[in-house]
């Protein structure tokens, strides 16, 4: 497993997404044929393993092709996670002054002349040219980045009409305060592969000897491509705990296990919060210490969860919940790598709810639903 190295993209091996690439085609062409555009900033928010990378890569491939005077640049902020935000910035600003044909020695002592002579570069070339900008893993980066980022790139770059800035990212987003990149920009979720058949023609150009099994992939993966191909590559067993690993990836080392570990405590819950994180964390490890826990230690756990965007408060649920993708696929590896967990934890819940019912009249009716769900989940388990 270890070995295993995901694909690189390759156009052939890429698939769907056709309404996300006629989207930045038609705002390209309406730039080409002088045409304004008013949302010229297009984010791109989806989880892990959705292919926002992918995307970014096949845009860069096909559009130069479809407009002569088209130029794409591409910036990825993880490759600046670990240094300092200003000089990250300043080499920003110097690589596309060079990949656009200006000046390759330093623009400037500061980040302000920097900027401003990219920009005098800049709209020379936008006299003839279209500027693309694909910026990935945006708002997952350090955020200490983005102001100076805002201020002396993109900022200035946004306010230029034949400009077109593609962000992709997960998570919270980040409140910039220049208006086309807020207020005025297109927001969309880039979704799983909605139908079977999507991930089918994955397969067959990524993993085609799992073509039989596609369906059974897709009820799996709920359609994440990462782990489509995972799955098709390693199996059901080791494709998932692959696929856990991967979606863990941006955590740092040292907390990757532990953050594994509270998610695979909370997978079986509908909604999740301080009163219920003790009582799952104290079956997971199974040590009555955890029912002890203050709001304030339960809390540290919800927030490092919020914090790379694996959870999320939903009002309708009546607390927080997982990501429905991440939640599923991690139960599923739950289920079958440690039964006894899965159901232990199953069984916790479902007792848990029991008393919330009988403890408190007022929200008897909701506890009693939480229970029967949970009961309802060991039945095909205990057959």
């Amino acid at each position: 497993m270890v070995g295993l190295q995901l694909p690189e993209y390759a156009p052939e091996k890429f698939v769907n997404r056709y309404d996300e690439i006629e989207l930045i085609t038609q705002k390209v062409r309406a730039l080409a044929e002088g045409r304004p555009v008013e949302k010229r900033t297009v984010v791109f928010v989806g989880e892990r393993g959705v292919g926002k990378s992918w995307l970014l890569d096949h845009l860069q491939a096909i559009l130069p092709r479809q407009f002569r005077d088209l130029k794409v640049l591409r910036l990825d902020l993880k490759a600046y996670v670990d240094e300092d935000p200003a000089w990250a910035v300043a080499d920003m600003i110097q690589r596309l002054s060079i990949e656009t044909g200006g000046p390759g020695e330093r623009l400037g002592p500061d980040l302000a002349t920097m900027s401003r002579r990219l920009m005098e570069h800049l709209r020379g070339i936008l006299r003839k040219s279209i500027l693309l900008l694909l910026m990935d893993h945006v708002h997952e980066s350090n955020w200490n980045l983005l102001p100076l980022l805002e201020d002396y790139l993109l900022g200035p770059l946004a306010a230029e009409p034949r400009v077109l800035i593609i962000m992709t990212g997960r998570g919270r987003l980040y409140p910039w305060k220049t208006p086309e990149l807020r207020l005025k920009a297109d927001f969309k979720d880039l979704l799983p592969f909605q139908r079977p058949e999507e991930t089918q023609a994955q397969l067959e150009q990524q993993a085609y000897k799992a073509l039989p099994q596609a369906p059974e992939i897709h009820t799996l993966s709920q359609g994440n491509p990462l782990a489509n191909y995972l799955l098709g590559t390693l199996g059901v067993l080791e494709g998932l705990d692959r696929v856990v690993e991967e979606i863990l990836e941006p955590v740092p080392a040292d907390r990757r296990r532990q953050v594994r570990e509270y998610l695979e405590a909370l997978c079986v819950l509908n909604a999740f919060d301080e009163e219920r994180i003790p009582e799952m964390l104290a079956t997971y490890y199974r040590d009555d210490s955890y029912r002890q826990w203050t709001y304030a230690q339960a809390r540290q756990v919800r927030e490092e969860l919020i914090r790379w965007a694996f959870a999320r408060w939903n009002a309708d649920a009546g607390g927080y919940i997982l990501d429905p993708v991440v939640r599923r696929l991690i139960e599923e590896y739950l289920k079958k790598a440690q039964p006894e967990k899965w159901r232990a934890l199953q069984r916790a819940a479902q007792d848990m709810y029991t008393r919330w019912a009988r403890e408190f009249a007022r929200t008897r009716e909701r506890w009693q639903k939480e229970a029967a769900y949970h009961h309802r989940s060991l039945q095909p388990a205990s057959m």
